[in-house]
């Protein structure tokens, strides 16, 4: 992926941009009257207590599925892809239910229900990826790659350091 785009995710991000993808609810037999999700989907930037909401849910997805998910090119997804999400299907549609809903209350019941009826695979690969974006994941995790191949140190060694500087703080000498 070329450095401009990368830039563009980071500023993005930072300038706190919504997201919108048009979304079409085809499938109405779920939205109560009075309710109208309208033809777009709209991710505003994750709230701190959104992510703490989101981050056990993204926790439980193993490392490298999470990684297979994350898109890094413009891609259809493919079987592997499809395969992933259909062994996290839940857990990836309540990610994205609490990730669009980005609110302190649950995302309502009937806008769950909407989504489900009206969303195909492909839908929830770019809505995923869409509330990763919003929290700022992919720069995030590219940042981090980045630092981790010029660490002068292995995550072996920081943890030991870690370790020995908790050592030191707790030693009954130091008081």
């Amino acid at each position: 992926m070329p450095i401009k785009h990368y830039l563009q995710l980071e500023s993005d991000t930072v300038t706190e941009k919504p997201v919108k993808i048009a979304f079409d609810f085809n499938v109405r037999d779920s939205i109560p009257k009075g309710k109208d999700p309208g033809d777009v989907i709209v991710i505003t930037p994750i709230t701190v207590r959104t992510w703490f909401k989101l981050k056990p849910m993204i926790m439980a997805i193993d490392p490298a599925d999470l990684d297979r998910l994350i898109e890094k090119e413009d891609r259809t997804p493919d079987a592997e892809i499809m395969e992933i999400i259909s062994k996290y299907d839940a857990l990836l549609f309540d990610i994205i239910c609490v990730g669009i809903h980005n609110k302190k209350s649950d995302p309502p019941e009937w806008f769950k229900e909407t989504l489900k009826d009206n969303c195909t695979w492909e839908d929830v690969y770019v809505l995923l990826n869409a509330i990763l974006f919003r929290i700022g994941f992919n720069p995030f995790i590219n940042s981090i790659t980045t630092l981790q191949s010029v660490s002068p140190m292995t995550e072996a060694e920081i943890i030991a350091a870690q370790k020995n500087l908790e050592s030191y703080s707790i030693s009954p000498s130091a008081q």
